[in-house]
């Protein structure tokens, strides 16, 4: 009975880190999508200069290996060891966005 209850608590806790993991990977998706989108608008209507493009460039990357680790974590619960010892993939840099709102928030107190 305890190692049934030992596991159940193991199951969980790793579901509950499985849904954490995902949330954050989920929220670095979305603002590097925002700021690419962003961008683009610009480029598109001619008006962006090359730092605008080369960070567009740069972000294509990041939102790539964050859109992979996002696959990679959809993987985790189908591994031989889920749920006792599970193998995370490795979380990508977060990118540095200086024109994100969230950076602009903490400016305007």
């Amino acid at each position: 009975m305890k190692a049934a209850t030992a596991a159940a608590a193991q199951l969980a806790q790793m579901k509950t880190l499985l849904a954490t993991k995902n949330t954050a990977a989920n929220a670095q998706i979305l603002r590097i999508q925002d700021r690419i989108d962003t961008l683009g608008y610009g480029i598109d209507a001619g008006e962006a200069t090359e730092a605008d493009e080369a960070e567009q460039s740069a972000l294509l990357v990041n939102l790539k290996a964050w859109k992979t680790y996002k696959f990679s974590l959809g993987k985790v619960t189908s591994q031989a060891t889920w749920p006792t010892a599970p193998t995370w993939p490795a979380e990508p840099p977060i990118p540095d966005i200086k024109a994100s709102p969230m950076a602009r928030a903490t400016d305007e107190s």
